[in-house]
């Protein structure tokens, strides 16, 4: 007992949601990473990596055997923000095109095709955080180009673009909930960044969190009845999980450097997340409680 509280305190958690289980850290390579999804029913993660100092890559690692494998090692590029669909057919990711555009590539592991989708706006257009819908007809996805940041999405053929949000500010971090009814996303229009929710074809937004710091990266749990986001609401960026009728707020992590990018494990009772500690960032496996 005495060792897994001295685990909670280097890592940051609330032993009252990690009592239940294992605290696992899944990498120490340290280096910078960032937004971790699972993959494969859980039995997988990916997340991007500072794995050159002049490149950043998809790392997927394989949590039953702790092999790890480097997407595309011989591209040159940087490849961010990688998402499947829920029948694993189809995978997706930014890819650098230029000095700062991204573009949007699809990819069917049906057959190894990929398609592209290009924003407008030339060298100063990027696609970031896509999410497939449930059903995998369609992509939504974070664009920033000239005219603000918005969230807008395009069928797995990279076509049909359609705008979701069209408000001022910023707009971004969008996840669909499970039976792909709504998207919970990231939103400046009320002044500060806070979490909003709205229809799956953008009707009806809805203001979900309300606080002057940022509410960002924000999570469905595979049932969709919580939330998981970074708020730094209390100082730095930690780890939350709120109710999605917006009661309940919870917060998760509790440490003096950052804690980031949350994601539900499909079972729905583990949160995978980045964390720094001394300066160094990892990849944690966390219990949460109801």
């Amino acid at each position: 007992m005495r060792s897994l509280v001295v685990l909670l305190a280097l890592v940051g958690l609330n032993s009252a949601d990690a009592a239940a289980d294992d605290i696992r850290q899944l990498t120490t390579n340290g280096r910078l990473k960032f937004a971790p999804v699972f993959v494969a029913d859980g039995k997988e993660l990916a997340w991007c990596e500072h794995d050159q100092p002049t490149r950043v890559s998809i790392i997927r690692l394989n949590l039953e055997t702790g092999k790890s494998t480097t997407m595309f090692p011989n591209a040159s590029g940087h490849f961010f923000d990688p998402a499947f669909s829920a029948d694993g057919r189809y995978w997706c990711f930014g890819r650098s095109g230029g000095p700062r555009q991204l573009s949007l590539v699809i990819v069917d592991t049906k057959d190894g095709k990929e398609v592209a989708f290009e924003p407008a706006g030339g060298l100063r257009a990027t696609i970031r955080t896509p999410r497939f819908t449930p059903d995998g007809k369609r992509v939504i996805f974070t664009i920033n180009a000239p005219g603000g940041q918005q969230i807008a999405s395009v069928n797995i053929k990279g076509q049909d673009y359609r705008p979701l949000t069209q408000s001022e500010g910023i707009n971004g971090w969008p996840d669909i909930s499970r039976d792909g009814k709504t998207i919970v996303f990231s939103s400046s229009r009320a002044g500060s960044l806070n979490l909003f929710l709205m229809n799956i074809d953008g009707s009806e937004p809805r203001q979900l969190t309300n606080h002057r710091l940022r509410d960002v990266r924000s999570a469905f749990s595979p049932d969709g009845r919580r939330i998981a986001f970074t708020s730094a609401r209390d100082g730095n960026r930690e780890i939350y999980v709120i109710n999605s009728d917006g009661s309940g707020l919870k917060r998760l992590t509790n440490h003096k450097e950052r804690d980031d990018y949350p994601v539900w494990h499909p079972g729905g009772k583990q949160i995978a997340w980045i964390a720094e500690r001394n300066g160094k960032f990892d990849v944690y496996l966390m219990p949460v409680g109801e």
